[in-house]
């Protein structure tokens, strides 16, 4: 089941959180939501399990709005394990181990990299690629551009209350769009894999 967001704006409390998503997220590839923060990750992710009313446009999943989905329905097809946290359907947190071996459709979590040791880092990241690779679509927000490059097959990137870029990491990472999310310059390099890791190397210059 696919994901597609149309034209999505969504807000939070008096202040417009993020406008202008259009994407189409596909099952068996690794999304990250990417963002400094207060650009509207975690409220896309929640818009995206059904649990955050949109300002204008849309999310489907399969085909159907996601607000039509029933508590059991969403909880059924989107997994979300928490880390120390009540889980998005209020039930108790599951084990990222855990969600992925129930075989969800799709896997959503939250910062799942963040407050850890890089070989953790890259342990986490294994495991949610592995995911993947079963079939699960997995979706995650991080505020961090290199572990972004390391993780995604695609990027979804937030900055200035609106959607930047989105497209496969290598595309959607570029010098410019970072430049506008983040205020930083980056420095491109090779990872062992192949991989292009923009790394920041100081504020943006004007």
């Amino acid at each position: 089941m696919k994901f597609s967001i149309d034209n999505l704006a969504l807000s939070h409390a008096d202040h417009r959180g993020v406008e202008g998503v259009d994407a189409v997220l596909e099952p068996g590839r690794v999304v990250v939501i990417l963002g400094a923060a207060g650009s509207g990750k975690a409220l896309l992710l929640r818009a995206l399990a059904g649990r955050a009313d949109a300002d204008a446009g849309q999310v489907r999943l399969g085909g159907r709005l996601i607000g039509r989905f029933t508590g059991a329905e969403r909880a059924g097809a989107i997994a979300q394990p928490g880390a120390g946290r009540r889980g998005l359907f209020g039930r108790k947190p599951l084990d990222l181990a855990d969600a992925i071996a129930g075989k969800p459709h799709w896997l959503f979590a939250q910062d799942p990299l963040s407050a850890l040791d890089p070989l953790t880092q890259l342990a986490r990241i294994a495991q949610l690629r592995d995911a993947a690779r079963q079939g699960i679509g997995v979706v995650v927000t991080l505020a961090d551009p290199v572990l972004a490059a390391r993780l995604a097959d695609d990027v979804l990137l937030l900055g200035q209350g609106r959607m930047l870029a989105f497209g496969p990491a290598r595309e959607a990472l570029e010098h410019q769009k970072l430049r506008q999310a983040f205020g930083v310059e980056v420095m491109v390099i090779g990872d062992a894999n192949g991989r292009l890791l923009p790394v920041p190397i100081g504020y943006a210059t004007q």
